[in-house]
């Protein structure tokens, strides 16, 4: 509350100093840009034996509207719409849009965001409705709506090269609420989805993080290292290097990443204790890039209730489960270095192995081809993703998910 008293005082004070740039308080908004996204969605998964196909066909966007600066000051505010169209209700709801009461697919219309944004001193100060652009408290945009958060972020770049961040959130938005739902229920959907009920204790997330570009010039470094921390649940450290170098026409890049997870206080959230590390290791050469990616997660499932930048992340599965090891091999081509501009594509296997014992290996199979307009059309762009996964011993099932979306931008 001191937090939000302090920024608000401070708004109406930068606010009632005579403007010393171009822009006026009376030209605020009429000089704010509008953006947006118009977004047509269809996934489908369908399942070799009895269980249920899931099928969404969804129509709705995103549109982001912010003011101009005055002193420093502005407000910027965002509406996402996933409407479903071209439905059967025999079908399951897949995640694109919100169940209704009877289990059938219902639209989700909501305000994504809402603050108010001061730049001072070389740092952002952000108050309300945001999404944010963490390791693991992200858009994690796979859906027809991505994540968004409630709360207060910093982000000071005073420094060359160097940009640190700070956070304080009571509050989330998966991809098809239709409102707000504090870090505690999110936590806590999380762990009855694996089964688990707990109730876990009122307190909103801390985090902390650094980003820094080291100069280096042969091989690029870029170090982030963050740290979030929510009392009495669970506190998680994640670091990452990015590392690359030119060898003649080829560029070589390796990418590790270390992930802890750790119960805390009187650990209301159930025990946890766990880890996850892992690498990219690629090359890009002539519109190629090969990758190998290994992960390996400890004796306890990673929690992720906000978005994440897991190791492995394809189509449908993620790098999570405890005591798992997985090998990927992804292979794309940017069809623009022989001349077709726009076309991308790739292939991506994973194999995901656990202990015999403690659950189900299997290996899932993705294709994606995305090709964006230019010219006249720009802003256009069309994608198909395909994945095959072939559980052992288990239900195997297929999943087909189709794009259009329309990127546009007004005014300033």
């Amino acid at each position: 509350m001191l937090k939000r008293s302090y920024l608000s005082l401070l708004v109406l004070s930068a606010l009632a100093i005579p403007a010393v740039a171009d822009t006026s308080i009376d030209q605020m908004f009429s000089q704010g840009t509008l953006k947006g996204e118009l977004r047509l969605f269809d996934f489908t998964r369908d399942f070799d034996d009895t269980t249920n196909t899931k099928h969404d066909t969804s129509f709705g966007g995103l549109f982001y509207y912010n003011t101009a600066k005055v002193n420093g000051i502005s407000f910027g505010t965002s509406f996402a719409t996933a409407n479903p169209i071209w439905t059967n209700d025999s079908d399951d709801v897949y995640g694109l849009v919100a169940r209704d009461a009877n289990g059938n697919h219902d639209s989700v219309n909501r305000l994504q965001e809402y603050f108010v944004q001061g730049d001072w001193w070389d740092t952002k100060f952000k108050l309300g409705a945001q999404e944010l652009r963490t390791p693991m408290m992200n858009p994690h945009d796979i859906r027809a709506i991505p994540r968004t958060f409630r709360g207060f972020s910093a982000e000071n770049k005073s420094i060359d090269n160097l940009t640190l961040s700070a956070l304080y959130i009571t509050d989330s938005m998966g991809w098809s609420d239709n409102s707000f739902v504090s870090v505690k229920e999110a936590v806590q959907s999380e762990l009855a989805r694996a089964g688990v009920i707990a109730d876990v204790a009122d307190n909103p997330v801390y985090a902390l993080g650094a980003k820094y570009q080291l100069p280096f010039e042969t091989v690029k470094t870029v170090v982030n290292l963050w740290h979030y921390r929510m009392e009495d649940v669970f506190n998680q450290t994640y670091a990452k290097v990015n590392l690359s170098t030119q060898l003649g026409a080829t560029n070589v890049y390796l990418t590790p990443s270390y992930l802890t997870q750790q119960s805390m206080g009187e650990e209301s959230g159930g025990s946890l204790d766990t880890y996850q590390y892992g690498f990219h290791l690629g090359a890009k050469f002539a519109g190629a890039d090969l990758t190998y990616i290994y992960a390996k997660t400890g004796d306890d499932t990673v929690l992720t209730p906000w978005g994440d930048e897991k190791v492995v992340i394809q189509q449908v599965n993620q790098s999570a489960r405890a005591n798992e090891d997985v090998n990927a091999l992804k292979v794309a081509y940017d069809f623009g270095k022989i001349g077709v501009n726009g076309l991308e594509a790739y292939a991506f296997y994973g194999q995901y192995d656990v202990p015999e014992g403690n659950a189900k290996d299997f290996a899932e199979t993705n294709f994606s081809i995305t090709y964006k307009f230019d010219g006249a059309l720009s802003g256009l762009g069309l994608r198909a993703r395909y994945a095959l996964v072939d559980i052992d011993q288990g239900e195997d099932f297929d999943d087909l998910r189709l794009y259009v979306t329309y990127k546009f931008v007004l005014g300033k």
